[in-house]
């Protein structure tokens, strides 16, 4: 379970074991200090007898503290004293060298704090970059006893005897011995662009791509709150913590960098399944061809990452697709080619379906005049009038013609001295006949049946 803000880890502990061992080894000097008083035997009473006065009895605890200050008895302390300087001088040497310490001071302040379990002021750890600020912390260098505090937007992870020991939270710790601040990892939601990639189709043409994402360390499922906005699962920060990939130039990738990564990399594997033309028009897809493959791409990412503690933040966007200008310039001549290709195809089927419908105009304008002549002939005889039934087959033909053109008017354009000179040829055949009133003698008016036309044929028989 996570540590609430401002109460100490389990290394708060350590300054009141550390307070037993000053005691102890007081206790055994004084032990020591007593033994070399009586072994050296000096008495000092008849001494301060001389100076004290004699209606006072002299004090035996004065005479007591006089004999552990006499001479004799503290040259047995001059071995514990040397010994004690030699021994700090050396721990002092060797804590300097064997953890690279600038100076002794520093060497003898670590070695106080060692005494001390700890004490001082709490480090706080807010330096982003962790690896530089060691070589200005003993504390982070070496590790414990020692309180620190974490901001409430970052999570430590300390090791100890090289493996992991616990996760420290926003709030006050306190260091065990030799405890060490391993990672440092921001709780923040992180953005990353990730400019011009280089991708290749399956048919070998080069596309370049710009990504933009958002994640951050897992949640747990806990929602922010005003004091806790940055929640965090203990296992999501130990993961993340011990992500680390090592670089072809040496350099240490840790998991800030690490979707980056597996987004470019799943990005080209993405499009080196599709050629050009099916990723720019992929089939049966409801959605543009790129939101098809940014949604695949998130679905794979947020898998890869899961494991390793990180929460991935809506959908990885893929902000720009350009292809090269050769390429580009091919598809706007296929895409004009092809608007071509429709545009005439369209215009073909319109001019088929126009001669179609003039092929079906002139079949009627034969089968009309084909009745006008047969009626014009029975109603010549009819009539009696045999004599002028060239006349009459020739007024009918010409009602025919115009009828014709009217109908195929509206599919082809007709010469403009087409109609009057029907109309002209109308008025000559109708002077030439004996009874201008007789039935095909009568002009017509354009756009009026004639009274002895197709029309009116049933009338004319009925008469």
């Amino acid at each position: 379970m996570r540590l609430a803000n401002g109460q100490p880890g389990r290394g708060a502990q350590g300054p009141t074991l550390q307070s037993v061992w000053p005691l102890l080894w007081g206790g055994l000097l004084l032990v020591y200090w007593v033994f070399a008083w009586a072994l050296e035997r000096v008495d000092l009473a008849p001494f301060l007898s001389q100076y004290w006065p004699a209606a006072l009895p002299l004090p035996g605890v004065i005479v007591f503290f006089a004999e552990l200050l006499h001479p004799r008895v503290l040259r047995h302390l001059l071995p514990v004293i040397a010994g004690w300087w030699l021994a700090r001088g050396a721990a002092v040497g060797l804590l300097q060298t064997l953890y690279q310490m600038e100076d002794r001071t520093a060497a003898e302040a670590f070695l106080a704090r060692l005494r001390a379990g700890g004490g001082g002021g709490a480090l706080l750890l807010a330096e982003p970059n962790l690896d530089e600020w060691r070589h200005k912390s003993v504390l982070l260098r070496v590790g414990g006893p020692g309180p620190v505090r974490v901001p409430e937007d970052k999570a430590v992870v300390t090791e100890r005897n090289g493996r992991f020991h616990r996760v420290l939270g926003p709030g006050g710790h306190g260091l065990e011995r030799f405890e060490y601040v391993r990672s440092l990892l921001d709780l923040r939601p992180q953005e990353r662009a990730e400019p011009g990639i280089e991708l290749t189709t399956r048919d070998g043409i080069s596309v370049t791509a710009d990504l933009r994402l958002r994640y951050r360390i897992f949640s747990g499922g806990e929602p922010a709150t005003p004091s806790d906005p940055y929640p965090y699962s203990e296992e999501a920060v130990r993961a993340a913590a011990y992500t680390q990939t090592v670089m072809p130039d040496g350099t240490v990738a840790t998991w800030l960098s690490l979707p980056s990564r597996l987004a470019r990399g799943g990005l080209r594997q993405i499009v080196a399944r599709y050629r050009l033309d099916e990723m720019l028009q992929l089939a049966n897809a409801a959605e543009r061809p790129v939101e098809a493959i940014q949604t695949e791409l998130t679905r794979q990412l947020r898998r890869q990452l899961q494991p390793q503690g990180i929460e991935l933040l809506g959908d990885v966007l893929i902000t720009r697709l350009e292809l090269p200008d050769p390429v580009t310039a091919q598809y706007i001549r296929t895409w004009q080619v092809d608007w071509e290709t429709r545009r005439r195809i369209s215009q073909a089927d319109g001019t088929a379906e126009a001669l179609e419908e003039m092929e079906i105009a002139r079949a009627e304008a034969e089968i009309t005049m084909v009745q006008a002549i047969v009626e014009g002939v029975q109603r010549a005889r009819r009539d009696g009038s045999t004599a002028n039934m060239g006349e009459i087959i020739a007024m009918r033909l010409i009602d025919a013609l115009e009828q014709t053109a009217r109908q195929s008017q509206p599919l082809a354009p007709l010469p403009a001295s087409l109609l009057p000179q029907l109309q002209q040829l109308r008025q000559q055949l109708g002077t030439g006949l004996p009874d201008s009133g007789q039935a095909g003698s009568r002009p017509v008016e354009p756009g009026q049946p004639d009274a002895g036309g197709p029309g009116a044929a049933p009338a004319v028989e009925g008469a």
